[in-house]
């Protein structure tokens, strides 16, 4: 239990630096913008990481408030807002929401190569 108390405030405050990424990608984006370079690819880009940062600020919240998983998803499925789950682990939900962070982060070496280019 205490493992899983770790995990969940570590990824947490881990999730929560996003918000440092989400600040350079709206600086890019105005650069970009301004610079009128690249002005399709940096808006499709924009959107793919303006749903990324919404999802990851979601799984932040969650991580931050949620101390019983099994709840959260039973409140889901009551919602509409998935049809129905699978047990999954704190540790499974921690590597699937880290693995949302790193695609946020490629998103952004990718937003920062195409303004270098």
């Amino acid at each position: 239990m205490e493992l899983e108390q770790t995990t969940i405030k570590t990824t947490a405050h881990f999730l929560a630096t996003a918000r440092y990424m989400a600040v350079l990608n709206l600086v890019l984006l105005i650069a970009s913008l301004i610079k009128e370079h690249c002005i399709v690819f940096n808006l499709l880009l924009a959107v793919a990481l303006l749903y990324l940062h919404i999802r990851l600020d979601f799984d932040q919240r969650i991580f931050a408030n949620s101390q019983n998983f099994n709840e959260f998803d039973r409140t889901l499925v009551t919602l509409g807002l998935l049809k129905q789950t699978k047990a999954r682990s704190v540790t499974e939900r921690a590597k699937g929401a880290i693995r949302l962070w790193y695609r946020a982060f490629f998103a952004t070496l990718a937003q920062l190569g195409l303004w270098l280019i």
